[in-house]
């Protein structure tokens, strides 16, 4: 479990031209600027990457991260990313944003994968600035990295049961992002050698173990360089299984801040850090301020509106990321939607809640946080922020667990008008189940070995130690058993707990319904959320019907993330028309 944290790390937003960025720590003379990794693995480390610049900033250097071009909130689309020289630039203007933040003169570079070639790249550009290099699975072989990623992408593909057809310009797509060509060219053709780091600057090089390529490069930086130390990346792979299911690596994040500290103490600067000015990214229809708030200032938000926005504020809506997905979503689809609305006229916050993505923990979080009590008090810092700023009218929306979010806000708050819920998996949450079990065996992944234990693979993988093979019999066991027992809730009479549930859920709803919130219930085929749906308001979420404001929606060709553009445009179809004057 992560450690809790008793005093929330200050993080400070910055823009860069067309990227936004984030700040912690103090000033000094040497800070460090983390570079992610490029799509769906970026996605998946967001959480990661943001703990170690925590712990980096607690033992006092200045650390910025900032979205890629065409990744997270950056202005510019994935496919309009044509070659390596757009990163370049924006790490320059990174290294720029951190010197006038913090006061720093030279800088560590340390890139996760595709920034770690760009890190390298820096230091050969100005290896004067420079003070040193953190290599983390780099990809020491351009072709490679490719290759990787292209087979991510397959697997994705058959997880979710959505392939993207070809388009020309684009290389291969992974989880709906679009690999451009001319960046896949870009990156083809490099090669990492020890030869391109100077023998004087200290690297720390993190192979992931069994990749020969990067175990050899590192061999070989630690053959001929001095100051080079070899750092196997043993936490890599559970890091980037998926957003939700990733798993900090926290023992490698130790050690690289351990190096760090005994190869480059934190010196005090100087000078003076410039004061802080909002961090307000503009395109010509809509400007975006990466905002932060909450109890204490702990939430990371992207708060989007109009260049010219109404006099009198309109409805707004609020977007709670799903499960461990950062706020720009799967597949962009949260950034692209909230710049659909603006287009529109109508302003939104996207948030990341408290420990996902980029916002920080709460002191009294619990871990998993998903569908924790803690959350609710972050439901209730977004709408008093977007309150203060005069919207009273909030459209809540999200899936998953961000779905979770925007419903249950609606039964707390009647500051939410409307609430539109994509793949909502409870309705409302019961207490006995365990949130790390079930992200954990609930998933398409492990939920499998459920139903394929005569499959080869699965069982390979289950008694080889990739899949706590009593924990998923314990939870297997469970489920049976508790779904034997909610099937008696129609006649329980509330003398059980699922009937008690039961009885809950319909109140709540039947409450928004009398206060003329309307909430839209959105569904794929076959997601897992279905049976909950069914629990509820009957085969097919038919009892709607009897209760204004109350409606499900059945999609075609939709996996549970939306990767489908065509499903994400009913999804703002739905926000669009809860945005109408009632």
């Amino acid at each position: 479990m992560p450690p809790r944290a008793d005093t929330v790390t200050a993080q400070t937003p910055v823009a860069l031209t067309h990227e936004p960025a984030l700040v912690m720590g103090p000033p000094a003379e040497t800070g460090v600027i983390l570079i992610e990794d490029w799509g769906y693995t970026g996605l998946c480390a967001r959480r990661s990457m943001r703990l170690l610049a925590e712990r980096l900033a607690a033992a006092g250097y200045p650390v910025l991260r900032f979205d890629l071009p065409g990744m997270g909130a950056s202005l510019r689309n994935p496919e309009e990313i044509d070659g390596l020289e757009q990163a370049a630039t924006a790490l320059d203007e990174a290294a720029e944003a951190l010197s006038a933040a913090r006061a720093c003169n030279r800088f560590i570079f340390a890139g996760l994968g595709l920034g770690a070639l760009l890190a390298l790249d820096r230091m050969a550009r100005q290896p004067q600035s420079a003070a040193a290099l953190i290599l983390m699975a780099p990809p020491v072989s351009g072709r490679n990295w490719l290759r990787e990623n292209q087979l991510n992408a397959a697997m994705i593909a058959e997880r979710t049961g959505v392939s993207t057809p070809p388009v020309p310009g684009i290389a291969f797509h992974v989880a709906g992002i679009a690999m451009p060509e001319g960046l896949a060219g870009a990156i083809r053709s490099r090669r990492m050698t020890a030869q391109d780091i100077p023998a004087s600057l200290p690297v720390l090089v993190m192979p992931r173990p069994g990749r020969t390529a990067e175990e050899d490069f590192a061999s070989d930086l630690a053959t001929t360089h001095a100051k080079a130390t070899r750092l196997d990346f043993t936490g890599y792979d559970p890091m980037v299984t998926d957003p939700t299911l990733s798993q900090a690596p926290l023992d490698d994040l130790a050690g690289l801040a351990l190096w760090l500290e005994q190869a480059l103490p934190p010196e005090t600067p100087a000078s003076a850090a410039a004061p802080a000015s909002p961090a307000i990214l503009s395109a010509a229809s809509f400007t975006e301020e990466t905002v932060m708030l909450g109890r204490y200032g702990q939430m990371a938000g992207t708060w989007c509106k109009p260049v010219n926005p109404p006099e009198a504020p309109g409805p707004v809506v609020l977007a709670f990321s799903a499960g461990g997905t950062p706020r720009t979503g799967w597949a962009h689809g949260m950034r692209d939607m909230a710049r659909a609305l603006v287009a529109q006229g109508i302003a939104s916050l996207r948030v990341d809640a408290s420990d996902i993505g980029d916002s920080v923990a709460a002191p009294e979080g619990l871990y998993p946080v998903h569908y924790s009590a803690p959350q609710m008090q972050d439901v209730t810092d977004a709408l008093d922020w977007l309150n203060a700023r005069g919207y009273s009218q909030v459209i809540a929306t999200g899936a998953c667990s961000g779905a979770y979010l925007a419903l249950r806000g609606a039964v707390a708050d009647t500051r939410i008008k409307a609430a539109v819920c994509v793949n909502l998996q409870r309705l409302l949450w019961d207490r006995r189940e365990d949130i790390a079990d079930l992200l954990h065996f609930g998933h398409d992944d492990a939920a499998g070995y459920a139903g394929k234990l005569l499959d080869p693979d699965k069982l390979r993988k289950l008694f080889s130690g990739g899949v706590p093979v009593l924990r998923l019999l314990k939870y297997m066991a469970g489920r049976a058993l508790q779904k034997a027992e909610e099937k008696t809730a129609p006649w329980a009479m509330g003398l059980t707990p699922s009937s008690r549930l039961q009885r809950q859920i319909a109140a709540d709803l039947a409450l928004v319904s009398g206060r003329n919130q309307t909430i839209d219930l959105i569904y794929s085929p076959n997601d897992p959320g279905l049976p909950y749906l069914e629990q509820a308001l009957g085969p097919d979420g038919a009892k709607a019907a009897s209760l204004p404001g109350l409606s499900v929606t059945f999609l075609e060709k939709a996996d549970h993330n939306l990767t489908p553009p065509a499903a994400r445009d009913v999804w703002l179809a739905h926000l669009l028309k809860a945005a109408q004057p009632s």
